[in-house]
């Protein structure tokens, strides 16, 4: 299993904070990454509620990701999984599943922002997919998008309360 969590101390209440966060119509203009181009979404902030985005990996190519609303926990976490596309030679057993989260916390500056991925090995083709990983170094390029949008939470924020 893959793992990066990184956090952010931000001067602003957790309720504005988790505004921004959960906007998720405009997750692309917060994606440090820069890898998130646009976000769909019809249904209400709630656990089920499917999206879709529309995402360019330098490694991959452009392509759009199922997502599934896991946690609406207000105003402490919130939490999808993001499916990219098989390919045309894949089954089901090779789909990765990305689980994303913000989790907040008060305390004396305002919020602890706690941004988070995990991604566990699929079913099938767990050793081409840590190769990948390993090949394209992945994870030190999601853990500095993470970094950024952190930084773009904290910006919004506290741009709003002063």
């Amino acid at each position: 299993m893959w793992e990066i969590v990184e956090q952010a101390e931000i001067a602003a209440p957790p309720r504005l904070v988790w505004r921004i966060v959960t906007d998720v119509a405009g997750h692309a203009e917060l994606a440090g990454s820069g890898e998130v181009r646009g976000i769909r979404i019809d249904g209400p902030l709630a656990v089920g509620t499917e999206f879709e985005g529309d995402v360019h990996v330098g490694e991959v190519g452009a392509f759009a990701s199922r997502n599934r609303i896991d946690v609406v926990d207000e105003p402490t976490e919130f939490a999808w999984t993001s499916y990219p596309p098989l390919d045309d030679d894949e089954t089901e057993d090779h789909q990765i599943e990305v689980h994303w989260w913000f989790r907040l916390a008060p305390n004396w500056t305002g919020t602890a922002l706690e941004h988070g991925v995990r991604v566990p090995p699929p079913r099938a083709g767990a050793e081409e997919f840590a190769a990948f990983l390993d090949r394209t170094d992945r994870l030190s390029t999601v853990r500095r998008g993470m970094i950024a949008t952190l930084a773009n939470v904290k910006a919004r924020a506290e741009l709003s309360v002063r």
